[in-house]
């Protein structure tokens, strides 16, 4: 990735996430939020760290499971880049820490890129399905107290899901006429070097996609990810607790929603759109205190993900790169290649 296109990503994801945290606490009492803060109980997040850790463990045993049809590598050395790249994208905008983990894999074990890169968009298209049905279960239990355009964009994120998903099927079941209909639209432009580009990185990705062809790789899958998600959910309760912030059943995961929510604009780690939607919307939802769902917002987002960074700068150095004694640069990495930084084709 170009230095200068890294640099503007990320500077606009600053810009936005301004804008955004000016929204969230423009009104707020300072000195409210600072009580708010000042009196919540520290010991009582210490929870968060092993349940994060589990969380981390069941997506690294989830890859593993949807590497198998490639190689059979061992969790050890599939940590690593899960951590550093989970650590990019909570320092970049823009999920750059994906095509890292797939480069960082290549480099590791020699699984080519596209292959390693379609096994991560399966995980993260997990990580989506099993949000679309939290959601769906907040929005059964919720429905009432919802505003239409929290509803609507619930609705819109959860189709948006199925729909990545028809496509990967597709190109699972019928790779040769989904990847031909996928670039017709370049064609159609006249862009003939690139629709050939693409529909060979689409087949090659395709071969990623192996462990669709195994139901039991697939439900253990699907059931790693029910654990991630179930530790996330349980790692909001002592946030909860150590605010004093009453809860039922699903305003632990509907924190993860509107969190999931936020994430999807482009800024470092969902700051400012994450604070917006659980200092804003949250309150307006359950009835929690403005100040009381701010403080939320800031404890949550921290504890979230400053572990993850911490975990990813620890394992940096141990990720192989071009040379023994180099390290990853987030500038190595190219979204746009075909293979990773080093190999033909790059």
């Amino acid at each position: 990735m170009k230095r200068s296109s890294l640099l503007l990503r990320t500077l606009l994801g600053v810009v936005v996430a301004g804008a955004a945290l000016w929204l969230t606490f423009r009104k707020t009492d300072t000195a409210e939020l600072a009580a708010a803060w000042n009196a919540s109980s520290r010991a009582l997040l210490l929870p968060v760290l092993p349940l994060l850790a589990a969380s981390y463990g069941f997506r690294v045993l989830r890859w593993k499971v949807l590497l198998r049809h490639l190689e059979d590598i061992p969790m050890r050395v599939l940590t690593p880049p899960l951590l550093v790249a989970f650590m990019l994208n909570s320092v970049f905008p823009g999920r750059v820490g994906e095509v890292a983990r797939a480069v960082l894999l290549a480099r590791r074990t020699g699984v080519p890129f596209s292959s390693g890169f379609a096994t991560v968009v399966m995980a993260r298209l997990l990580d989506g399905l099993t949000l679309s049905l939290m959601t769906l279960l907040v929005m059964a239990s919720m429905w009432p107290d919802l505003a239409s355009s929290v509803r609507s964009g619930l609705i819109l994120a959860g189709a948006g899901y199925l729909a990545v998903l028809a496509v990967l099927v597709l190109l699972r079941k019928r790779q040769e006429k989904t990847a031909s209909a996928l670039v017709r639209p370049l064609l159609a432009l006249g862009l003939r070097r690139p629709a050939d580009r693409a529909r060979s990185l689409l087949l090659s990705f395709a071969s990623g996609l192996d462990v669709m062809k195994s139901p039991r790789d697939t439900l253990k899958a699907a059931a790693l990810s029910l654990g991630v998600w179930g530790c996330l959910t349980l790692s909001v309760i002592p946030v909860f607790l150590s605010l004093g912030i009453g809860f039922r059943w699903n305003t632990a995961p509907l924190v993860l929603v509107l969190s999931g929510l936020g994430m999807l604009i482009p800024t470092p780690a969902g700051t400012g759109t994450v604070h917006y939607l659980l200092g804003v919307v949250f309150p307006a939802v359950t009835g929690v205190s403005a100040v009381s769902a701010q403080a939320m917002a800031i404890l949550f987002h921290a504890t979230q993900f400053i572990p993850i960074i911490v975990a990813g700068l620890l394992a940096q150095g141990t990720v192989c790169t071009k040379s023994p004694d180099r390290r990853i640069s987030i500038t190595d990495i190219d979204p746009d290649s075909t293979a990773p930084p080093g190999e033909p084709g790059s």
